[in-house]
């Protein structure tokens, strides 16, 4: 039997090929394919049940190096915009295909689990939603963060602009005096 783990493997390289040859994804180091190559590791952790060695063997790195794009990502996500637009696209469109394909081998787990223990598959259940709920909580912290720098930004841009005004509007009232 083939195990959605396997599923999603697959999927993911096919994903993961599909991506490298639209957006010219290259095997070098240059800071652009590493952006693609880091947000599609994070999001494939974030959206699929992948080891970090299998998410690696899809674009032949070692678990190491996965561990690390999930370890930068705070920070890429934070400062980063084209990171963060990048991991945004690959991250609706790998999680909408894992979940589209895992609605299919969900339905055959289900009866298969409802007929042998129709408790474990509650638990289970339980379980799932709440590791869903404590991701969406993750995702809202994350773009509340880039909001609130954001705002931040604004409000001293805002107070620069504001003081260039009042700055300006003395000269001018000082220049009308001369005249």
């Amino acid at each position: 039997m083939i195990t959605p783990t396997f599923d999603q493997e697959m999927l993911a390289r096919n994903y993961w090929e599909t991506l490298e040859s639209s957006h010219n994804v290259g095997k070098t180091r240059h800071r652009r394919n590493v952006l693609y190559r880091h947000a599609f590791m994070v999001a494939c952790r974030e959206v699929s049940q992948l080891s970090l060695m299998s998410i690696g063997k899809i674009l032949n790195k070692d678990h190491a190096t996965v561990l690390h794009a999930i370890r930068s990502h705070e920070a890429n996500y934070r400062f980063d915009n084209q990171y963060r637009s990048i991991y945004t696209e690959i991250h609706t469109c790998l999680g909408d295909l894992i979940s589209e394909n895992a609605e299919a081998v969900y339905e055959v787990v289900k009866k298969k689990a409802l007929s042998i223990n129709p408790d474990i598959f509650n638990d289970h259940m339980i379980v799932m939603y709440k590791q869903k709920i404590e991701q969406q909580e993750k995702e809202y912290r994350e773009r509340n963060e880039v909001l609130q720098d954001t705002v931040k930004k604004l409000k001293r841009h805002n107070k620069q602009q504001q003081k260039r005004i009042d700055e300006l509007n003395t000269e001018c009232l000082r220049l009308k005096n001369l005249l």
